[in-house]
């Protein structure tokens, strides 16, 4: 479809904004469904972000996702933030409500709960693990609160960071057990026992480094038989920790059902269509094979 005045245009807004899946999965599916809509990789260094959200509101930007530098920085530009990404304390999409207030968005916990749900694992009285204490930590954290579990553990290096997220969720989520571990320890390895689910939230095992693994072979055999184990890492979609997990006969996930979930729910954001989840997928799957060490 040609782009013309009646182009209705959504931006990236990023830097250095490396190869990112999102301007061809989601330029795809606007031609695929004969809409007029663009979607445009915009290079925001941090110190013109003020800049670019006056021209985003000046051209008449019908939303966009927002990435690494970018997603705690930009908040104070926006009019609202939706109950997810005030959570999570950090923004990945931008959408005008109807009263046309700039809202910013995290549909991280959306994508990851819907792909949750399309394993039909059941949660509820469970106890789960995380590893990792980032905004996508956080974001899994909310998910999993949300669908009644009994215990969180966390596994992460930074103390701190662990502590600041059990103490912003906890008082929201009173009746849940919250359990930092800052290392991979015996008592960490008996915590194991009791996990139906464990999600790597952390950049462990991406590539470059995609020989490494957030766990080790022994430590992934003090799961439960049947136990769950979920990757966010995408690339590649098979990670060291999901090779290790199939080997002990656990039930392993890829990431990219999330990815394609979190990025389903801001094109409906912006479109009021809801894609479909399974074209998106296949986009992200053909650049995987084209581009292994740009993403």
């Amino acid at each position: 479809m040609p782009i013309d005045q009646h182009t209705r245009m959504v931006g990236l807004l990023g830097y250095p904004l490396q190869h990112s899946f999102s301007p061809l999965m989601h330029n795809g599916l606007f031609e695929a469904l004969e809409m007029n809509f663009v979607y445009l990789p915009l290079r925001v260094q941090p110190g013109q972000l003020g800049d670019a959200m006056l021209g985003l509101r000046a051209c008449q930007f019908v939303g966009a996702n927002v990435t690494i530098p970018h997603k705690e920085q930009i908040i104070p530009f926006l009019d609202l933030l939706t109950p997810e990404a005030e959570l999570v304390g950090a923004v990945n999409t931008l959408f005008w409500n109807a009263e046309r207030q700039l809202v910013g968005d995290n549909t991280d916990v959306e994508g990851f709960r819907r792909s949750l749900a399309k394993t039909e694992i059941g949660l509820e009285g469970r106890s789960v693990a995380i590893i990792g204490s980032g905004g996508a930590a956080r974001a899994v954290a909310v998910a999993l609160a949300r669908q009644q579990v009994k215990e969180i553990i966390f596994l992460a290096r930074r103390q701190s960071a662990v502590q600041q997220v059990i103490q912003d969720l906890s008082p929201l989520f009173p009746e849940i057990v919250w359990t930092p571990h800052t290392q991979p320890t015996a008592v960490f390895a008996e915590d194991l026992e009791r996990v139906w689910l464990l999600v790597n939230a952390s950049p462990v095992g991406m590539f470059p480094a995609a020989d490494q693994s957030p766990l080790s072979y022994t430590m992934l055999g003090m799961l439960p038989k049947g136990a769950h184990v979920y990757d966010l890492v995408y690339n590649p979609a098979q990670t060291e920790l999901l090779k290790r997990a199939a080997d002990r006969g656990l039930q392993t996930h890829t990431g990219l059902d999330m990815l394609a979930y979190q990025g389903a729910v801001a094109f409906e954001r912006w479109t009021g269509v809801y894609p479909p989840v399974a074209r998106m997928l296949k986009s992200i799957e053909a650049q995987l094979n084209d581009y292994p060490a740009e993403t």
